[in-house]
């Protein structure tokens, strides 16, 4: 009976200390797949806090299926082109003819449609910090975006837009030449808040969650343009002098929709609920 009982101890002692060890990284990757899980979910969330939880109808001028919409520095809607005079967009020269000859017929279509833009916050849809003394917020909505069609970019403003120099800033330290570009101020509201409380809980709430949606028809066309005269450079490669530059370039804003604007919402919640409004 004494070598059974020792046996009996010796697996009691050497099993005892392997089981303990498995239920621990049982517990270990089990706890592992809980945070993972925890994280995918979180991310997911998130994800979707960005999306509005339903299709938002709204009453002209604002509803996106009675309009086409377009989003800022994205593709301009079809047909954009034929506002503006050049060369029709073509992969061969018989397309761009073929386009040319077309140009009025689908100008007016374009000019027969309505359009939207969806802008969010907080640099397209900007807050202000909050004017205790006043009682109120400043909400600024961009009066102007970019698009890009076949030839190019194509600035749209709905407020009164001019061409300039952004100033060296937006160039390059010590640049000669610094490009055009269309500036145009923003749609300014004021929301009144009397209460410093709710004027918080608005600020912490709604700072980065407002949104705005601008709808427009298409109103009277500009292009700018700003020639420089570009000296002529010369180098030489493999015994050869190539020469470069030495004419005129255009540094000019290029291409300008002057919306006609119909009206600026803007809102949070998802778009649901509605905060200010400017008609035309």
């Amino acid at each position: 009976m004494r070598p059974l009982l020792v046996s009996l101890l010796v697996v009691m002692v050497t099993g005892c200390p392997g089981s303990s060890s498995r239920t621990q990284d049982q517990l270990a990757a089990l706890q592992k797949k809980k945070e993972a899980d925890a994280r995918a979910k979180k991310d997911k969330d998130e994800k979707l806090e960005n999306l509005p939880a339903e299709v938002i109808k709204l009453d002209a001028p604002y509803d996106d299926q009675q309009a086409t919409v377009i989003l800022p520095d994205a593709a301009c809607p079809e047909g954009f082109w034929a506002l503006f005079n050049g060369e029709a967009p073509g992969a061969t020269p018989e397309e761009k003819k073929a386009n040319a000859a077309k140009r009025k017929e689908v100008a007016d279509a374009v000019r027969g449609k309505k359009y939207i833009v969806k802008l969010r916050a907080p640099t397209q849809v900007a807050l202000s910090p909050y004017d205790a003394p006043n009682g109120k917020f400043s909400i600024d909505v961009l009066g102007t975006i970019d698009c890009t069609d076949a030839i190019g970019r194509i600035a749209i403003a709905w407020t009164d837009a001019k061409a300039g120099d952004p100033g060296n800033s937006a160039a390059k330290e010590g640049a000669e030449l610094t490009q055009n570009i269309w500036m145009a101020g923003p749609v300014h509201f004021e929301l009144p808040i009397k209460s410093l409380t709710e004027a918080k809980e608005f600020n912490d709430k709604n700072r980065f969650g407002l949104s705005a949606r601008v709808g427009f028809a298409v109103g009277k066309t500009d292009v700018d343009k700003k020639l420089k005269k570009v000296a002529k450079v010369s180098e030489k490669a493999a015994g050869e002098t190539l020469s470069f530059g030495g004419g005129s370039e255009d540094w000019g804003a290029g291409r300008l929709i002057r919306a006609e604007l119909l009206g600026v919402r803007v809102a949070t919640d998802r778009e649901k609920k509605q905060l200010l409004e400017k008609g035309k």
